[in-house]
């Protein structure tokens, strides 16, 4: 029985430190925001840039004393990439960055037949 108990700690354990990439690899360069949202939830932080948005999701203790963070990046409301970064502050309160607009992803303008 101790054995047992000690195993489902240390499952909780393991999956409680987790990080975002189980969500993200449901995300393609052209998702929608509608679609982002239902598969990430609420973004922890949103920054906007003319026709350019960025949504940041933080998770507190994805590891060994860091935060794993994503920025999904969005142009005309589809996505263009996903970066990612870790902060090694205690919890996500503010360790999200400022959005540096010059490190989004480029993205497609126009497609033309040949």
């Amino acid at each position: 029985m101790k054995k047992y108990f000690i195993l489902c700690l240390l499952s909780l354990f393991i999956v409680g430190c987790g990080t975002l990439d189980h969500k993200t690899i449901l995300i393609d360069a052209g998702t929608s925001k509608k679609d982002v949202l239902n598969i990430m939830g609420v973004p922890y932080d949103r920054q906007f840039d003319q026709q350019k948005e960025a949504w940041q999701y933080c998770v507190s203790g994805a590891g060994f004393g860091y935060n794993d963070h994503k920025i999904i990046w969005f142009t005309n409301n589809k996505v263009t990439g996903i970066t990612t970064y870790r902060t090694s502050r205690s919890g996500c309160t503010g360790a999200v960055k400022t959005i540096r607009w010059e490190d989004a992803p480029d993205y497609t303008v126009e497609i033309r037949q040949r």
